[in-house]
């Protein structure tokens, strides 16, 4: 009798797990929307997964928006670099259509999960490859090109913009910085939204190949992780958690550049902030490694809640130079406001001497005030 009943009990937990594993949602069911895989994509870092991408953002554009699933994988992106679609330009691998004022829609870009950062670059450790991540294998000399674009309106100002807002959420993007096992100089940027009207990232990383402590000065092919919308924007730049490392500039933004979480490692210049004629903000800025972590161009002003910056003395090319530098000047001058500030000098901590800056009348430390 005993024995039936314990074999009966352990039928019944039996069911009741399978029931509980079957009534657990699928990935697609947890995010709603068109999977790449159903457009041919593989995700196993072998097959070429640039056309098949291309042909689901396509898809996805011209049936009013939605979101792009890509489930955990490498997908890579072996296609050249397009100059132009329908004679608008993008320079990039993949891009995103043209589309005017009058069919405005949202193209989210989200992965299974982003892939771990490995931030310091100290460490001679690899890049993650779990996660969602693109990655592209190719080489390009041209530091306007991008892994993704956006395909620009053919005016100026106003005209310029293409309005798919472009979303992007737990995935990574990787440009190749080795040819046959040498490291070398790549171009080729991350994500250059700079003629979107407006976008938001949440949980993506935007790195290299190479680990941080092995890669090459980026500086001379001028690569540039991400660009924002640039001037006279929609107003609508949002940025959750972003994680960059190894590129000659991590992020270019102008104005509206409203950010939670900002990590950059090894970059040569970690933010530049380019002309405009408004103000942005950052609650946290993280830049680790790099020789210029804060650039300014003229006409912005930048709040940035808590500046935690490390500083590298040793001998690698990512020896630090100098946390804020303006350079030229503007019909009224840019201005950073930091609330915390916390310089950290590697192998001997935190030293609030060792700030440094070429214009100390533009740089308000809150936390230094009475």
């Amino acid at each position: 009798m005993k024995i039936a009943i314990a074999s009966l009990l352990s039928l019944l937990i039996g069911l009741a797990a399978c029931w509980l594993f079957l009534s657990q949602p699928t990935s697609s069911e947890r995010y709603p929307g068109y999977n790449v895989k159903n457009y041919g994509a593989k995700g196993d870092g072998k097959a070429d997964d640039t056309q098949a991408i291309q042909t689901a953002i396509n898809t996805v554009v011209n049936k009013g928006g939605g979101v792009l699933y890509f489930p955990a994988g490498i997908y890579r992106i072996g296609g050249p670099v397009l100059d132009s679609i329908d004679h608008h330009s993008c320079h990039a691998q993949l891009y995103i259509p043209y589309r005017d004022i009058n069919h405005t829609t949202t193209l989210t870009f989200r992965g299974e999960s982003a892939p771990e950062f490995e931030a310091q670059g100290l460490v001679p450790a690899g890049p993650s490859l779990s996660g969602t991540i693109l990655l592209s294998t190719i080489v390009s000399k041209d530091s306007s090109a991008a892994v993704i674009g956006v395909a620009k309106g053919r005016g100026k100002g106003w005209q310029q913009w293409t309005y798919v807002t472009p979303a992007f959420a737990n995935l990574g993007i990787r440009t190749t910085t080795t040819k046959d096992t040498t490291q070398i100089i790549n171009s080729l940027g991350g994500i250059n939204l700079r003629f979107a009207s407006k976008c938001t990232l949440d949980n993506v990383l935007i790195d290299t190949r190479t680990p941080f402590s092995k890669s090459l000065n980026p500086k001379m092919g001028g690569s540039v992780a991400l660009v924002t919308p640039a001037v006279d924007n929609h107003a609508e730049i949002e940025i959750g958690l972003i994680r960059i490392g190894g590129y000659a500039y991590g992020i270019k933004f102008s104005e509206h550049f409203v950010a939670k979480d900002v990590q950059v490692v090894c970059c040569n210049v970690g933010i530049l902030s380019e002309f405009s004629h408004h103000s942005s903000s950052i609650q946290t800025l993280e830049i680790e490694c790099c020789r210029y972590p804060v650039v300014f161009q003229p006409g912005h002003n930048l709040f940035v809640a808590d500046y935690n910056t490390e500083h590298f003395t040793g001998n690698a090319w990512f020896r630090f130079e100098q946390d804020i530098t303006f350079v030229e000047k503007s019909y009224y001058a840019a201005k950073m406001v930091i609330g915390l500030c916390h310089p950290v000098v590697s192998n001997i901590g935190y030293d609030p001497s060792q700030f440094r800056t070429n214009d100390p009348d533009r740089v308000v430390l809150l936390e230094n005030k009475k």
